[in-house]
């Protein structure tokens, strides 16, 4: 797996965090909510280029998911 890919995995994931938060608060942003599901979405096409199966890109991002999460004692 590429640096590129892992990168946009690790993009992708932190955007879809970043939506969780401002949908959390009390008044989100609408404006902001939009940008961010816009780059998500950017940064998910950018992936499906280089990876067009659906399937073999969530084995990926668990993988890498995985590797960037410390682990519980």
């Amino acid at each position: 797996m590429t640096q590129m890919i892992e990168r946009l995995i690790a993009a992708h994931w932190m955007l879809n965090r970043e939506i969780r938060r401002e949908r959390a608060r009390r008044t989100p942003d609408q404006f902001r909510l939009t940008r961010l599901k816009k780059e998500r979405l950017a940064v998910k096409d950018r992936l499906f280029r280089h990876i067009p199966d659906a399937a073999e890109m969530r084995r990926m991002a668990r993988a890498v998911l995985r590797r960037a999460r410390p682990a519980h004692a």
